[in-house]
């Protein structure tokens, strides 16, 4: 065999070496960051379960305790359906989350404007609940965007881009 071809299949070997070396690099990168998905996934699920279920405390706490709620707020409370929550990255979930929020915010107007149940001590446990929830929730959500963010750059790192693009795998989008 010539000395030019036999140089020529040693450096197309090596570029097809490093290629399919990226494109398992760039693979297990995309594995990982789909498991990470579900498990922010589970976790997101339940914070809203526990949010929800804290709200509703929350709501039979004050009604318990003989304040007027207005039944705006009590039918927003009733639509909120669990299941939206299956998906949070979902229009119907983040409508529900923001429900859950401006709950929050007009039953605590509500709540403190009678001192003898923010002094409750069941309240307080159920107010601090929904509170470390948001919180936990948030947090959550930064980390499950700054890893769809990492996902979208493996799916669309120049080596390997046109393998996803042949499989028609999508970009995640952050949820807000």
């Amino acid at each position: 065999m010539p000395e030019a071809l036999r140089i020529t299949l040693i450096v197309l070997g090596s570029i097809l070496a490093a290629w399919l070396l990226l494109l398992i690099l760039d693979l297990i990168f995309v594995g990982s960051y789909l498991t990470i998905f579900k498990k922010h996934r589970k976790a997101m699920v339940v914070i809203l379960y526990t949010k929800l279920e804290n709200m509703k405390k929350l709501f039979a706490l004050v009604k318990q305790s003989g304040i007027n709620i207005d039944n705006r707020l009590v039918a927003i409370l009733n639509d909120i359906d669990e299941r939206d929550f299956e998906d949070p990255s979902s229009q119907a979930c983040n409508k529900s989350n923001a429900s859950l929020s401006y709950l929050k915010d007009e039953i605590m107007f509500v709540v403190n404007q009678h001192p003898d149940l923010t002094n409750d001590p069941e309240f307080v446990q159920v107010k601090s609940n929904i509170i470390e929830s948001d919180s936990i929730y948030r947090n959550n959500v930064t980390m499950y965007n700054a890893d769809v963010l990492g996902y979208n750059y493996w799916i669309r790192f120049f080596p390997c881009k046109f393998i996803f693009k042949l499989f028609r795998v999508k970009k995640k989008e952050i949820i807000s």
